[in-house]
């Protein structure tokens, strides 16, 4: 099971190259996962990306990978479990509190 933690907006968290492909981001959330081969984290990154006619909201998800190498097929398996789990327990929203 994922842990997923909301993470105070701080976009100085976020690599260049991630927060480019955004507008705007407006949630940071952490996640970690523990399974027989290891433990691992990284972030859900929430927020609106262009689109051919506006924008939309989308989550990217990133692994932490420090000084470890992590083969391919493990990333792949962490991406999916990952936004599998945050779609079907996440709830997203990007509007201010206390508006509906």
């Amino acid at each position: 099971m994922v842990n997923f933690t909301f993470l105070p907006m701080d976009e100085t968290k976020i690599a260049a190259a991630h927060k480019a492909q955004f507008i705007k981001v407006g949630q940071l959330i952490k996640w970690e996962l523990a399974d027989p081969s290891g433990s691992y984290s990284g972030l859900v990154i929430v927020g609106e990306k262009p689109i051919p006619n506006g924008f939309q909201t989308m989550a990217d998800v990133t692994i932490d990978v420090g000084d470890k190498e992590i083969p391919m097929a493990k990333v792949q398996e962490l991406s999916r479990i990952v936004q599998t789990e945050f779609v079907q327990r996440g709830v997203i929203s990007l509007q201010k509190p206390g508006q509906a």
